[in-house]
């Protein structure tokens, strides 16, 4: 999708009708804009997604006042005044024209808009404009409306992307990027289809349990999962609102005079304190498993001996390894005939030789089991030996652990001590609300752990309650189908949800590997940037165990987030044209940015200038004309 040009009619600041055209040349794909505060940017970048989607930004204020407020006071009760946008673009070969058009009717001030009126044309070869029938899906297929603001962009807005409430944003573009939306809509069609198929089953006189009465308890269960899941949701957002706070917090103590070098000293001690409580909890964690594995062969002694005696015995009377295989005597009493040509009739000797082998015989399963039970006894010794060296060292390496993390603890709260004892009203009262948003913090991350473990509970009662229902035994027909019909919707469930993750994960990892070739061209400094497990943009300073958080600037926010941004638009191409069975239509976006630079220092502006053309085939930049001589400098 690449623009050509746009034409407003109207439409809030730009009276009467406004043509813009962009550039789409490959050597030239960057169209910069300038403009006073106030003179448009933010306009024209919400007439595009007007245009395409019918939506403004949320914070383009008076959403409802569409119409050029002169033309519109320039009217006379009565009148008919337009607005609209319109957008021409060429997208997979093919030329498009989109208007989104309104009418007001002039009856005082307030602005009283009619219907919605949505036209998409395609050009013809001949050069005839064709009609769209269904134009909203089709602006879906070509751009999906849930990434919309990853590619027409708020630049005071974007490095949001890099705080923890941009999760789900995030996991949203990567399930949009490979269109897995059909799956999540299955997973959930197929559980309301497995709830209503149960509800069907019923009660036999002569059954064990009523169905019904697990039914009741099943819907139960699922009243308060969804009630869990939902303050789950809720706590998982206020906490990412809260630590963005937090962060805001932290940067402004950074820039106060007197209070600078303190607080940077105090976050990286956090900083430290976090890696060192992950370090403490993997030891911790690494002993429970050893003691999980291995513990049981403290209380073996010479057992493994004890075994091995026995086996010897059994090999002394013939009976391990066995000497003939089950299997042989059978077919030889089968087929009535020895190997040495003996006829086997029943009743004779030859055959009652022959039977006496059979019970000699060894089954296929007893066989492996005595070579299981020789391999695992020639380990058990050593196992036991070597786990009183390995607790030791384990138990050594948690208490240096718990000693660094009290070491730190000191330092971080000497830090804090000095700063509070510091004199001025201004990082006094941030101290104060940086110590509320922490407490507050650690109760909601308590009490999402107390959630998460309750949601786990329910999910374990859930899948042994349905599990019940699908194991009763029924003597009904009806029931024993509907049954069947369950355990069928189940396994179908169960699948969709393996291949949903496994496409979102393998989508992330690839956007994980993107954005790190970009954002190593473009970063100042030698962090590490990922997209984690958990859908956040996180960057780090440092490798392996070395590895932490690095405290992220302005600029590095900026920088990390239009990094995601270039890698998505990648991946977007890249799925485009090796997945034929995502979204088919979906390839290249533009990328529309407004106030890229804000308050970013020069040699950041550098960096974001020199990067923004390889972040798309197309860029428009929309900025101040207070920038236009340090976009030429460093051009």
């Amino acid at each position: 999708m690449k623009i050509e040009e746009i034409s407003l009619l109207n439409f809030r600041n730009y009276r009467g009708e406004q043509r813009l055209v962009f550039t789409t040349a490959p050597d030239k794909n960057v169209t910069m804009v300038f403009g006073t505060n106030g003179g448009g940017k933010t306009t024209l970048l919400n007439a595009c997604t007007w245009a395409l989607f019918g939506e403004l930004s949320l914070d383009f204020e008076e959403q409802e006042t569409l119409i050029n407020s002169e033309v519109w006071s320039e009217a006379k009760e009565g009148d008919q005044v337009p607005v609209s946008v319109t957008l021409l673009f060429e997208h997979d070969g093919k030329r498009h024209r989109v208007t989104r058009h309104r009418l007001g009717i002039k009856n005082g001030s307030e602005q009283n808009l009619g219907k919605v009126s949505f036209d998409v044309r395609v050009e013809e070869p001949g050069g005839a404009w064709t009609r769209v029938p269904n134009p909203t899906s089709r602006i879906e297929k070509i751009l999906p409306s849930r990434l919309k603001w990853f590619f027409f962009i708020n630049g005071e807005r974007i490095e949001n992307l890099a705080k923890p409430e941009a999760y789900s944003e995030i996991q949203s573009a990567i399930k949009t990027v490979v269109g897995i939306e059909p799956l999540e809509r299955g997973v959930r069609h197929l559980s309301q289809a497995r709830n209503k198929m149960r509800h069907k089953l019923r009660s036999e006189e002569d059954g064990e349990i009523a169905i019904d009465r697990v039914n009741s308890e099943i819907d139960d269960l699922q009243a308060e999962q969804k009630e869990k899941q939902e303050e789950l949701d809720e706590l998982k957002s206020d906490i990412a609102h809260l630590e963005t706070e937090l962060d805001s917090v932290d940067t402004r103590l950074r820039s106060l005079e007197g209070v600078a070098e303190l607080q940077r000293s105090r976050l990286r001690f956090e900083e430290l304190q976090k890696d060192a409580k992950a370090a403490l909890n993997e030891q911790l964690e690494s002993r429970r498993r050893l003691i999980r594995t291995k513990g049981f062969t403290a209380f073996l002694p010479g057992f493994a001996e004890q075994i091995r005696a026995a086996c010897a015995a059994l090999r002394e009377k013939g009976q391990l390894p066995a000497p003939l295989k089950r299997t042989f005597v059978e077919d030889l009493l089968r087929d009535a005939e020895c190997i040495c040509g003996t006829h086997l009739t029943d009743g004779s000797p030859e055959r009652a030789k022959i039977q006496e082998w059979l019970e000699r015989a060894g089954l296929a399963q007893v066989e492996g089991a005595w070579m299981t039970l020789q391999g695992a006894m020639a380990t058990l010794d050593d196992n036991r030996k070597s786990l009183v060296d390995e607790l030791a060292s384990a138990d050594a390496a948690v208490a240096k652990s718990r000693k660094t993390l009290q070491e730190i603890g000191a330092e971080l709260d000497e830090v804090t001590s000095k700063i509070k004892n510091l004199p001025g009203e201004d990082h006094a009262r941030l101290e104060a609300r940086r110590d509320e948003l922490r407490s507050t913090i650690r109760e909601k991350t308590w009490r999402q752990g107390a959630v998460q473990e309750r949601l786990d509970s329910l999910a374990s009662s859930l899948e042994k309650k349905a599990t019940l229902a699908e194991k009763l035994e029924f003597k009904n027909a009806a029931n024993k189908r509907i049954q069947h019909r369950i355990r069928v919707l189940r396994e179908a469930e169960e699948a969709l949800e393996k291949t949903r993750d496994l496409i979102s994960q393998r989508t992330r990892r690839s956007l994980d590997a993107r954005i790190r070739k970009v954002f190593e061209r473009s970063s100042l400094k030698d962090y590490v940037p990922e997209i984690t497990q958990d859908f956040e943009l996180n960057l780090w300073i440092g490798r392996g165990d070395e590895r932490r958080r690095a405290p992220k600037s302005t600029g590095e926010n900026m920088l990390l987030s239009l990094a995601f941004v270039a890698a998505l638009a990648e991946e977007c191409r890249s799925v485009a044209q090796n997945d034929s069975r995502a979204m088919s239509d979906m390839s290249d976006f533009p990328v529309v940015l407004d106030a890229a630079f804000g308050n970013l220092d020069i040699d950041y502006r550098r960096r974001v200038a020199d990067f923004l053309p390889k972040m798309a085939s197309q860029v428009v930049v929309l900025t101040s004309r207070s920038k236009q001589k340090v976009l030429r400098k460093i051009s």
